[in-house]
């Protein structure tokens, strides 16, 4: 897959998500930055991502989030992220001839009354930023103790061309903290993920998910 199209597409799902919250709802770094700590886990093979405010600037650092998650060490981040051209808080991705999987996350500021309001606006900037997009499920999903709300599309590179599904995993903000929006992406060419019905449910994106937690 073309490097500038697969940035111009994770870069377009991220700026939905901000956009809206920001409008709506709301009241970078390279390997060896302080936010990646691989003792979390005694796992060799993942590495462990901790946000940390000291990296971001304005609308980020504004509606800045503690969490962490463990990733697969043959992903790579993308040192875009975080940064002002691009909304994320982090992204990493695994990229193959036969296909990619992505995992970002960015703000979510949103009771959890109002996250169908919001699934259903977010799907709509989407819409805009996807050619061929279509929302084929939404409703209440459970990521580890946590509840949320989630909707999942699919879409394609170029019309006509090779699909890209996508999972969008909203999780509200409690009391003082924050929430999140979890951004999932795979296409089609993927050997294990042949529909958005398996985005975060095949692959190596269930291990990413599966360790989200919010705090420190």
């Amino acid at each position: 897959m073309n490097q500038q199209l697969k940035r111009t597409l994770l870069s377009l799902a991220g700026l939905g998500v901000f956009l809206l919250l920001a409008l709506g709802s709301l009241p970078a770094s390279n390997e060896n930055n302080s936010n990646q700590n691989s003792n979390r886990r005694s796992n060799p093979n993942t590495i462990t991502y901790h946000n940390s405010s000291e990296q971001f600037t304005g609308q980020l650092a504004d509606n800045y989030v503690d969490f962490s998650f463990d990733y697969p060490n043959s992903w790579k981040r993308d040192p875009e992220a975080g940064t002002s051209s691009d909304p994320s808080f982090v992204k990493v991705e695994k990229t193959a001839s036969n296909g990619f999987e992505n995992f970002a996350v960015a703000p979510c500021w949103a009771l959890r009354d109002e996250l169908p309001q919001l699934a259903g606006r977010t799907s709509d900037q989407f819409s805009g930023g996807f050619p061929e997009y279509k929302k084929v499920s939404e409703g209440e999903i459970r990521i580890g103790s946590y509840d949320g709300y989630e909707f999942r599309f699919t879409s394609r590179i170029k019309p006509g061309q090779g699909r890209v599904w996508g999972r969008v995993v909203l999780l509200p903000g409690t009391g003082a903290r924050k929430g999140a929006t979890l951004i999932l992406l795979a296409m089609s060419a993927s050997s294990d993920v042949h529909g958005p019905e398996d985005v975060g449910e095949k692959g190596e994106l269930p291990g990413i998910l599966d360790s989200f937690r919010f705090g420190p």
